[in-house]
């Protein structure tokens, strides 16, 4: 195997690594500010008034706008948020919601988003579940 040979098969392992260490699920036990979970009681911690505030605080990656999603829209593209399996709009919708209401707040990532919820998700999708609420997924 000439050197040429050698440079491309190690550039392949090293973008196989890359793609599936950024692929790789988060670990359950992720610190704060990650994970793809915010409980009652986390938001409580911080004191949230709303939703928003509790995301805001806790995972503000969830809320981050990361461009448009095609080339000839400019307008930047954001999670959508569901209650109960109904679309309610975009992340600023977690506005109208109050933190004392809810049980848990879940982030899905594109992929999982659209097995769940459709196609059309592609900044993910924050599932709002209220306290008492059933949980069927």
């Amino acid at each position: 195997m000439g050197l040429g040979m050698i440079s491309r098969v190690f550039g392949l392992l090293t973008a196989t690594l890359i793609l599936c260490l950024a692929c790789a699920p988060r670990p359950s036990g992720a610190p704060a500010g990650r994970g793809n979970v915010i409980t009652s009681d986390q938001m409580a911690s911080v004191n949230a008034q709303s939703a928003y505030e509790a995301v805001q605080r806790l995972r503000p990656d969830w809320l981050s706008t990361r461009g448009p999603s095609a080339m000839l829209t400019s307008a930047p593209d954001v999670a959508s948020v569901y209650l109960g399996g109904n679309y309610m709009g975009p992340v600023e919708a977690l506005h109208r919601i109050r933190s004392d209401d809810l049980q848990e707040l879940r982030y899905y990532e594109p992929g999982e988003a659209s097995a769940r919820f459709g196609m059309g998700h592609e900044r993910g999708v924050i599932d709002v579940i209220m306290k008492g609420a059933d949980r069927i997924r």
